[in-house]
């Protein structure tokens, strides 16, 4: 009867030992939403659990952010059966409005997640957009000559923006349309009007700058870049 009970255990533990197994699991599920954000000045971040919530130890091998913008620290990398990690996400958010998706890898020892991704999601909606660019790229400058580009400036933030101490650098060669308390109301738009009157011969770098009330816009610069490459005739 002992030899029975003896060899019931020993293949209760045999098998238990077989099929046990790690099983990861996400806080939330597989992605991470900031939604919509109106700044990416700073990196946003956040803190992640990463459950086991299997019956054996599970072992995190690999943590790999898909570039350069993300980080992805974890305070352990073993987590034992109901227990749990903590991920600490940082993710720049490139100054392109629409929605940014980046990727972290985990290589892991759960049988049915091997390799799995983890997402980071985050749309930027800036409360002002420029168009057709936020910079002006000024070609076959000339000594002489005042050339013309403009810049359209709209308010997308839905509430009023006030235009503060605008700026040119260098004062003797750039000017501008652009006057202090300029109000852009919600969805209005002003045309920046940058004049370029170059006084030297060669790379050509200046900028426009100007603050705002609205929280989120604290400052703006436009780079104004271009080549002077002669004598108006």
């Amino acid at each position: 009867m002992k030899l029975l009970v003896f060899i019931f255990c020993l293949v209760f533990i045999i098998f238990g030992n077989i099929f046990s197994a790690p099983k990861l699991r996400f806080e939330n599920g597989d992605t991470y939403n900031w939604g919509k954000i109106r700044s990416v000045d700073e990196p946003l971040k956040a803190k992640i659990k990463i459950f086991n919530d299997g019956d054996d130890t599970l072992k995190i091998f690999t943590v790999k952010p898909g570039c350069g913008c993300t980080a992805a620290p974890l305070d352990k990398y073993n987590i034992e059966p109901n227990g749990f990690a903590t991920m600490e996400v940082s993710l720049i958010v490139p100054k392109s409005p629409g929605e940014h998706t980046k990727s972290i890898l985990f290589r892991t020892n759960d049988p049915t997640k091997e390799e799995t991704y983890f997402y980071l999601k985050a749309e930027f909606v800036p409360p002002m957009k420029f168009f057709p660019d936020s910079k002006v790229m000024a070609s076959n400058l000339l000594i002489g000559d005042t050339s013309l580009y403009k810049v359209v400036l709209k308010n997308t933030s839905g509430e009023d923006i006030i235009i503060k101490e605008p700026s040119v650098e260098p004062k003797d060669v750039i000017s501008t349309n652009l006057k202090p308390d300029l109000v852009l109301k919600p969805d209005q738009e002003f045309v920046l009007e940058i004049k370029i009157s170059p006084n030297t011969i060669g790379n050509f770098s200046g900028k426009v700058k100007f603050k705002t009330t609205f929280p989120d816009l604290p400052r703006v610069e436009i780079p104004v870049l271009g080549i002077v490459t002669g004598f108006k005739k």
